[in-house]
């Protein structure tokens, strides 16, 4: 092999090889993330509406459903429907964000112009006493609904206890979220 084919295939090596910024966040830790994907491809989900999460109060939901817009940016996979275009819509229609069921959420991802919508439920958003110290648990349902056929494209859940004491529960719903993106992102790849 000459010098040339030699530093080519080197090059070749080093790209094929090196792990995007993505790969880093996301596929540096075992997910224990609860994750379906569906066997169908989702390459035709390009835009998607995260709608506020079902949740104990309004501002938990939406706090949570803003975790989720933060990964999915990150990832890099959808385009996202801007919050105030999804209010606009929704306030025109009357209807309420949080909740809705599948069916209701894809109507509405139609009405967005997109292709998928995000919808979830906090289950779990308190914290609980052990040896006199509060840990904060945290336990997320998610999930991508097709507008077109109304079907689950991916569903994720994870619920936990904080490992320190010292994690406060936002902190630590920021870890159940970003755990369950990267069990998403995981099965994905």
């Amino acid at each position: 092999m000459n010098k040339r084919n030699l530093a080519t295939a080197l090059l070749v090596a080093v790209l094929c090889g090196c792990a995007t910024e993505q790969d880093d966040y996301f596929g540096g830790g075992r997910s224990r993330a609860n994750v379906f994907v569906s066997p169908a491809r989702t390459s035709t989900i390009g835009k998607v509406a995260v709608m506020p999460f079902k949740a104990q109060t309004e501002l938990i939901g939406i706090s949570t459903a803003d975790l989720f817009v933060t990964e999915i940016l990150r990832s890099g996979k959808y385009e996202l429907v801007e919050r105030g275009r999804m209010a606009q819509v929704l306030s025109e229609s009357e209807l309420a964000l949080a909740g809705l069921s599948a069916s209701r959420a894809a109507e509405i991802g139609n009405m967005l112009g997109a292709d998928g919508v995000i919808i979830g439920t906090v289950d779990e958003y308190a914290t609980v006493a052990q040896r006199g110290h509060p840990y904060p648990v945290v336990g997320v349902t998610a999930r991508m609904i097709d507008c077109k056929s109304g079907k689950i494209i991916w569903s994720v859940d994870l619920a936990k206890r904080a490992e320190g004491k010292a994690v406060t529960l936002p902190e630590h719903a920021r870890a159940i979220v970003h755990e369950m993106m990267s069990g998403l992102y995981q099965k994905w790849r």
